[in-house]
């Protein structure tokens, strides 16, 4: 039963875009077809805008929302949002509708908009982005690795940030986004706790490091995990174990990360002063 209404929705929706003059946003407002406004509904991310179109043709439209738009603040104190998903409207003559359309933040460094703030439809962001939009369109992941995605090629962020703590679903976005940019791919992952201040301020605070340490153990010993900064001074003491002997073995790693300033630093698997494994990350 279910199958079968299923079926008849999919064919209904059919018909119904097969009678509509079908165009893209971009194209309507070329033509002077539609008029179209867009609003926040206060966030920075998800369902943040509300987009308002208007036919102003004689026939009835199919307008496809393109993922990839990029809408400009008018307030330029608050953040450019970029679509990231497809939104079809379907507008009798003279019609008008109101639907909210799924965005992120493109502009990390700005404030997170304040509801009602008024937005240009402006036009497709830069390719990359428009990339990194159609491919959330495609796919679905946490929203906060979505939001990193985006901030990973608008503001040029490390495609370690595309994390959670719970994120094995989460590798082929990073490997998209770091593809996209031309950045090797980290061996770490940074899960961040992010905070909108009253003024608006998004701030990130890293908390977590994850990621595997490969190395070799060619007797049974006691081991040391630690942290150096860039200038090879320990900031912290993570913690001593007992290994025992294994070859081509993978340490995985979990560090707290909380507190530590911006800068390199060293990750270090030691038995005494034998060096098992060495690797670099960055905050």
């Amino acid at each position: 039963m279910t199958r079968l209404i299923l079926i008849l929705s999919f064919s209904m929706a059919l018909k119904l875009t097969a009678n509509n003059k079908q165009l893209t946003l971009q194209q309507a407002l070329d033509l002077k077809y539609v008029k179209a406004e867009a609003n926040s509904l206060g966030g920075y991310q998800g369902y943040c805008i509300q987009l308002q179109v208007k036919n102003l043709s004689k026939e009835s439209l199919c307008i496809t929302v393109e993922a990839g738009r990029r809408l400009n603040s008018l307030d330029d104190q608050y953040q450019d949002i970029l679509i990231v998903s497809e939104e079809i409207i379907v507008l009798n003559v003279k019609e008008q509708k109101s639907v909210s359309v799924k965005g992120y933040c493109c502009q990390a460094a700005n404030r997170c908009p304040a509801k009602q703030s008024k937005y240009d439809i402006n036009k497709l962001a830069d390719s990359n982005l428009v990339k990194v939009a159609k491919y959330l369109s495609a796919n679905e992941f946490d929203q906060s690795a979505e939001q990193e995605a985006v901030w990973a090629v608008s503001d040029n962020r490390p495609a370690a940030n595309i994390a959670t703590m719970n994120d094995s679903l989460l590798q082929p976005l990073r490997e998209t986004i770091a593809g996209l940019k031309g950045e090797v791919l980290p061996w770490y992952r940074i899960i961040s706790k992010r905070y909108v201040t009253r003024l608006g301020t998004i701030i990130s605070i890293p908390y977590h490091l994850q990621g595997e340490l490969f190395y070799s153990n060619p007797t049974d010993d006691y081991v040391t995990l630690s942290v150096k900064n860039e200038d090879g001074l320990p900031v912290c003491l993570i913690k001593t174990q007992w290994l025992k002997l294994e070859m081509n073995a993978v340490y995985k790693l979990d560090l707290p990360i909380g507190g530590l300033e911006k800068g390199k630093y060293v990750v270090e698997l030691k038995a005494g002063e034998r060096e098992l494994s060495r690797r670099e990350f960055v905050l």
